[in-house]
């Protein structure tokens, strides 16, 4: 197979870049994940043939989020990377810390507000895969009631007759459901699950102060960092959740500073995207706007990645179209990949056995050369533009590291 370069295609290699990095729904603070992409980093680049080092990572004095500068060097190209992570986990952790039952019965009736105004209805139309992952805790709950009534019914009942009353028998049936729903719920991810989605009403309902001034902080941190940049590339990448915080922050960014991307190398990964669980609420009329408002700027790249793997995104939907978005200047891309390509076959089997762990691969690292390594992006010499729209650039990196071709 003739390589990148030996097609004629040059690759606009990057000797500087800043990456705006917004995790997803995950109570880990910013320099572990900072230390999760230093691990990554340094299997990846023993994939790909270069090293890397972590100069300097450290939380900014009274903010929510961390700074990593770092340098990645291959045979004959040297990358520097400055990587501001973005925190919310203590967001996070405010729906996590309540004590069960009463954080579950908080948060399920924010739920079941997705049912009642349509929400989950527009999932279906927008993807199945992830509709069904929206019906699975009432699934898991269902479950739990049938055996909790089979246990009041034949095993409580005929040894205690004086329960054999219609309103007892329901007492103890809801009582058992709880028992479940703590555990084996907790493991089966239903109580994790139900407090997303308690988060994500109150994101669509603009009733959490908390998460309102935290998009005002992000949005300053990203116009300031991008303002300063003299970088090569600018990357705007978030996972899961983290897609909409990051288009919260850069909508917000822009609504200041109209021209903040004027000129720039700028890049949108999305990465299992969360954005369309909250942009098909009626109520996110916000978000919708915020992500028009992005869309709008010429000469910026969405790229969206997606695989089938992940029950926890819109596989195979088109998050602007589903949105009515259809008349943008940003240029999208949007790729379904396949992790069986990018893993070895244990580690691959072993990531299927947690919709959670599938979830999370998007950011992880790869054990087989793929152009959709995110990793790759974040600190290799290509640009996130390239391996987007000329994903056969990643053959310029030879075996040992060094470019093909270096400009």
């Amino acid at each position: 197979m003739a390589t990148a370069a030996q097609q004629g295609d040059s690759p606009a290699i990057i000797r500087s870049r800043l990456v705006l990095n917004f995790p997803g729904f995950e109570a880990t603070g910013p320099l572990a994940q900072l230390d999760r992409l230093r691990y990554g980093a340094g299997k990846t680049g023993g994939l790909w043939g270069f090293t890397y080092e972590r100069l300097s990572a450290e939380i900014v004095d009274g903010s929510h989020h961390a700074i990593a500068e770092s340098r990645a060097q291959g045979g004959n190209w040297q990358t520097r990377t400055r990587l501001v992570q973005f925190s919310w986990s203590d967001v996070i952790e405010a729906y996590e810390s309540e004590p069960f039952p009463r954080g579950f019965l908080r948060n399920f009736p924010k739920f079941m507000a997705f049912f009642f105004d349509g929400t989950v209805a527009r999932y279906y139309s927008a993807s199945k895969r992830y509709w069904g992952f929206t019906i699975f805790p009432l699934l898991l709950i269902g479950l739990f009631a049938i055996l909790a009534g089979l246990v009041v019914v034949r095993l409580i009942v005929p040894f205690v007759p004086a329960l054999d009353h219609p309103f007892a028998i329901l007492v103890l049936t809801l009582a058992g459901v709880f028992v479940l729903c703590r555990w084996p719920g907790k493991s089966a991810y239903l109580l994790l699950t139900v407090n997303d989605w308690g988060f994500a009403r109150d994101m669509v309902n603009r009733v959490n102060p908390l998460i309102e001034t935290r998009f005002r902080e992000f949005a300053e941190t990203v116009g300031d960092e991008i303002a300063r940049s003299r970088d090569d590339e600018v990357v705007i990448a978030g996972h899961s959740f983290g897609t909409v915080w990051a288009v919260g922050a850069l909508a917000l960014a822009l609504e200041r500073n109209p021209d903040l991307l004027k000129g720039r190398n700028a890049v949108f990964l999305a990465l299992g995207s969360s954005l369309l669980k909250i942009a098909l609420a009626p109520n996110a009329r916000f978000m919708r706007a915020w992500a028009a408002r992005i869309m709008a700027v010429p000469g910026l790249l969405w790229h969206e990645i997606q695989t089938k793997d992940d029950l926890i995104a819109f596989y195979k939907a088109d998050p602007f179209a589903t949105l009515g978005l259809t008349d943008h200047a940003a240029t999208l891309k949007i790729d379904r990949v396949k992790y069986k390509e990018a893993m070895e076959a244990g580690r691959y089997r072993g990531m299927l056995t947690s919709p959670y762990r599938t979830h999370r691969q998007y950011i992880l690292y790869q054990d087989r050369r793929v152009a959709f390594d995110y990793i790759l992006r974040l600190f290799g010499p290509l640009s996130a533009r390239d391996l987007a729209l000329r994903p056969g650039m990643v053959e310029a990196i030879d075996r040992d590291g060094a470019l093909a071709v270096a400009s």
